[in-house]
């Protein structure tokens, strides 16, 4: 994944997590087109 998308994606997720009052986990779930690497990728960036 492109550093820039990759980018797009935690800044979204972390805005999400505030707004939401969920885990990074569960929002990542809704995101299907992602790949399991993807996700892992921006997971570990998370923590």
């Amino acid at each position: 994944m492109p550093a820039w998308k990759k980018s797009i994606f935690i800044n979204a997720i972390k805005a999400r997590m505030q707004l939401e009052d969920s885990t990074a986990e569960e929002i990542i779930l809704e995101y299907t087109k992602l790949t399991e690497t993807d996700k892992s990728e921006i997971l570990s960036e998370l923590q």
